[in-house]
């Protein structure tokens, strides 16, 4: 076992590594459309991390579908509609809906019969739910776009809590490298088919050298390192404990969209954002072990 404090580091760092996207994925998306940027992500990611897991042992055959479905949850749906909905809302909006993750993995793992349903963490859940709801009922006064962005947030974070509570069991397994490794070339395959259009109608030569970069950065960065970390954590921490760090990327995330992109948070994003906190507080309280 590693120790607290290894183990607490990598999480931060994952939420560090994250925080940063909301920028870099937001400049880089000025010129590259998101479809084909969260293509270009993935594909670029798969080729680094098959170098990066090519001395792992072999991932068992009775293991490869289970890798299929983390693939469509963690990646496949999960980067193309974080991406869209970036390009549509506020980083702060997308940074602060982010944190109903926790909610959605302690749904899950209630359900799954992994955590134990108690009045707080119901509480919890649905007071987090509402304070979604009422920053995704804020966006759609603001715009359509504002609007659609926001509920796409919502959906890619129930796709990777899901991808959290159903990974960890053979996170904990088999190479944490390996893993992450077959995911992202399996994700490439499947979504090149959705990504295709998108691909084959961008003006590649009018896209500049900071574009580039800015997905190169994505993939090195939040991508590659951070999947890794992330996964790496799952092994050794449960994972309402690896999705709880998503409570820093609001707060960094925010400052840094503030600082370049000059976004202001208005009282109704303010007030959701508590709501959601606070609900992710309760739900996360210990309730002691599952009955047999």
């Amino acid at each position: 076992m590693p120790s607290t404090l290894r183990l607490h580091t990598a999480l931060f760092t994952v939420a560090l590594l994250f925080s940063i996207n909301y920028i870099i994925s937001k400049l880089g998306m000025r010129e590259l459309s998101p479809l084909s940027f969260a293509w270009l992500r993935i594909a670029g990611a798969a080729a680094v991390l098959s170098l990066v897991a090519r001395s792992e042992p072999p991932i068992p055959r009775e293991d490869s579908k289970r890798i299929v479905l983390f693939a469509i949850l963690g990646v496949v749906t999960n980067a193309p509609l974080f991406l869209f909905g970036l390009s549509l809302t506020s980083v702060h909006v997308a940074a602060i809906l982010i944190t109903t993750i926790p909610v959605f993995a302690l749904g899950a793992a209630i359900f799954a019969g992994r955590e134990r349903a108690t009045a707080t963490r119901v509480g919890g859940i649905i007071l987090a739910g509402a304070g979604a709801v009422l920053v995704i009922g804020g966006e759609s006064i603001s715009s359509w776009r504002s609007f659609a962005g926001a509920v796409m947030i919502v959906i890619n974070c129930l796709s990777y809590a899901l991808y959290l509570v159903v990974s960890k069991p053979t996170m904990a397994r088999l190479s944490a490298r390996a893993v992450v490794a077959r995911m992202f070339a399996v994700g490439s395959v499947i979504l090149f088919p959705i990504a295709a259009y998108s691909l084959f109608t961008e003006e590649w030569r009018s896209i500049s050298l900071g574009a580039w970069l800015a997905l190169l950065a994505v993939i090195a960065g939040p991508t590659v390192t951070a999947y890794l970390l992330n996964a790496w954590s799952l092994r050794h921490a449960d994972s309402s404990v690896v999705a709880a760090y998503t409570y820093v990327q609001p707060i960094l995330a925010t400052l840094l969209g503030a600082l370049i992109f000059k976004e202001q948070l208005g009282p109704l994003v303010l007030l959701a954002g508590a709501m959601i906190f606070a609900g992710v507080a309760l739900a996360g309280r210990a309730s002691g072990p599952v009955p047999e």
